[in-house]
């Protein structure tokens, strides 16, 4: 039940609809308003304040609070941020992953066993099968360029980046459905997918490196392309 109740706050809060330093209405009345008991709105004020979305005083009531004390690592707060698609998030996501990315192809291309290549040739596959059939395939072609990325991550070797990847699972599947969607960005960066698996396969990370960091810069610009055919109404 709390948890219904956090799902409902927590999307308002990231979409700015409940915006910083607003009042939420008090216990009876959202327990009123969601058909809730005020236990159960309770526990989900407290959920909502572990995750630094709002603060909770006696007397004073609950507040929303501003973004910076926000815990954005939060696999909820990540998912709501993608469900809000928030341009400036899917930016810092992009600076993310450019940040982490070429480094983690580099590893894989020391690191990476037999069986994480196939994974890596395998997601590749479906992506190109499914690369044809756009927009219709648009769902497999995103969960297989999604499952190409997290293996990645894994055969970085590195438990952390490995985490993160998971961590970032629904704001990268987010992130991909973009860039897929924008006018040319398949066919930009299918060939430098594919650069990425044959430098890890040949065992050559300066090479893989490279292509990562040659795919994540054209993503930049076919999704900032994207936004501006759409701002000027153009296909």
């Amino acid at each position: 039940m709390h948890g219904r109740v956090v799902e409902w706050l927590g999307r308002r809060i990231v979409s700015g609809e409940l915006a910083d330093g607003s009042q939420l209405p008090n216990e009876a009345q959202l327990a009123a308003e969601l058909n809730v008991s005020r236990g159960g709105v309770r526990e989900a004020i407290k959920a909502l304040a572990a995750k630094g979305l709002v603060e909770a005083r006696p007397r004073l009531g609950t507040r929303v609070l501003p973004r910076d004390h926000w815990n954005l690592m939060d696999r909820e707060v990540l998912r709501w941020h993608s469900g809000a698609a928030d341009q400036r998030f899917l930016d810092d996501l992009l600076e993310l992953r450019a940040m982490v990315e070429p480094g983690a192809a580099g590893r894989a291309a020391e690191l990476a066993t037999d069986e994480q290549v196939r994974e890596l040739e395998a997601a590749l596959a479906g992506m190109e099968h499914n690369a044809g059939g756009l927009p219709d395939t648009g769902k497999a072609f995103v969960d297989a360029d999604v499952r190409f990325h997290l293996t990645l991550f894994r055969a970085s070797g590195n438990q952390l980046v490995e985490h993160l990847g998971r961590l970032l699972e629904t704001s990268l599947h987010h992130g991909l459905e973009v860039s897929s969607q924008a006018p040319g960005g398949v066919a930009a960066t299918l060939p430098l997918h594919r650069a990425v698996v044959t430098a890890v396969r040949r065992r050559r990370p300066q090479a893989a490196r490279s292509a990562m960091q040659r795919l994540l810069e054209t993503t930049r610009r076919m999704v900032d392309e994207g936004r501006t055919s759409a701002a000027f109404g153009t296909p």
